[in-house]
């Protein structure tokens, strides 16, 4: 869909219930139409340079974006930003409550110098409604539960640490703030607050559903101290079975009984997708293919596709992937994941995939990229 206007180069996308909620926010204010249009305008500005600070850090990492203001805030959608780091990632959620963080302060100073209009007059006013949507809310974006910048924030600082292990304490610590926020929001009488909330806390609590429960092995015998110490760190971030032990079953060995049992251990996930995604993303590309095959079998999801390409040029099994762009799926790769394929093959002598790419593009028109 078109933009409606630019700002930085950035195009931006408005939905009419976007003034709406900010209309709802400052109901109190309806007999005061000066300063109800006063805060709806800060609310504007504020959102969109909240978001701005996101877009501006995506180009960074040479990611472009757009804007898009909406009845729940503000989001951005980036393309192309598959290659992107967990500590790139954490800085691309935290800036834009960082704006708003620069942003505040650089009014609260200027209101320090010199008085920004009369006391209680709407200039007044006006400033302490800036201080509140750039400094406060931006506070409570960060509350570690997602879908606030925080709880994406929480999520790739654990991850750039300790991979995918730790999802479902990550969730957990989101159920936990939207419970004290919620409580909160019930002593305080705050009703936006405790609506917030309660959706939020859903949206962990559906999204811990769906993330696969992973328990370590029990020890089947008392080892001494320093072999015990051993195979703990042979564990994979499963904690069930190590990497070693994996890869012979991936090359055919057969796995030893106590592998065997420790995967009897470990719940498997419902979503062929996901799984793929934590492998590629844990560095286990070779155990990744498999379940990303399935998954872009019964739904070829563009999205999926990327992945699913990632893992097999990094596993080098090119004849798969040109059997793959053989596929009726293949129409549903989008352009950055065929501007992947086509950089590999220019690194390479394999002039088939580019023939390949190049009769896909003429073919049809290529899928939307994929999200974040």
């Amino acid at each position: 869909m078109r933009p409606h206007f630019h700002v930085a180069g950035f195009p931006v996308r408005l939905h009419p219930l976007f003034f709406l909620v900010a209309l709802a926010t400052g109901w109190t204010l309806i007999s005061e139409p000066a300063r109800l249009a006063l805060w709806v305008g800060i609310v504007f500005v504020s959102v969109l340079l909240h978001e701005l600070g996101h877009a501006l850090a995506y180009r960074r990492y040479g990611c472009p974006s757009e804007i898009e203001l909406h009845g729940m805030g503000g989001t951005t959608q980036a393309h192309d930003a598959a290659h992107l780091t967990h500590p790139q990632s954490a800085f691309v959620s935290f800036a834009g409550p960082g704006i708003g963080f620069l942003a505040g302060g650089l009014v609260w100073g200027l209101s320090q110098l010199a008085p920004l209009g009369a006391p209680g007059g709407l200039v007044d006013q006006g400033v302490r409604q800036f201080l509140w949507v750039n400094i406060g809310w931006g506070l409570f974006n960060l509350l570690p539960m997602q879908p606030l910048d925080g709880g994406h924030l929480l999520a790739d600082l654990v991850r750039a640490r300790g991979g995918y292990r730790h999802e479902r304490a990550v969730l957990g610590v989101g159920i936990a703030t939207a419970v004290g926020v919620l409580g909160l929001a019930i002593w305080g009488k705050q009703l936006w607050l405790g609506l917030m909330a309660m959706m939020m806390g859903m949206m962990n609590v559906e999204q811990l559903r769906r993330t696969p429960k992973l328990r370590p092995a029990e020890p089947r015998f008392a080892a001494p101290r320093g072999v015990r110490e051993t195979r703990e760190h042979r564990q994979t971030t499963a904690g069930a079975v190590s990497v070693e032990r994996l890869m012979d079953a991936l090359r055919g060995a057969p796995l030893p009984p106590d592998a065997a049992d420790a995967e009897d251990e470990l719940e498997g996930p419902h979503d062929p997708a996901l799984v793929g995604e934590l492998l590629l993303d844990s560095g286990l590309p070779e155990l990744a293919v498999g379940s990303l095959q399935s998954a872009f079998t019964q739904a070829p999801l563009p999205r999926t596709g990327h992945a699913l390409v990632l893992a097999l040029l990094r596993t080098g099994r090119l004849p798969e992937l040109a059997s793959l762009l053989d596929s009726s799926h293949a129409r549903q790769l989008s352009e950055n994941t065929l501007a992947l394929i086509a950089e590999h093959a220019g690194t390479t002598t394999e002039a088939t995939l580019t023939e390949r790419i190049t009769a896909l593009r003429h073919g049809r028109t290529p899928a939307t990229d994929e999200p974040r």
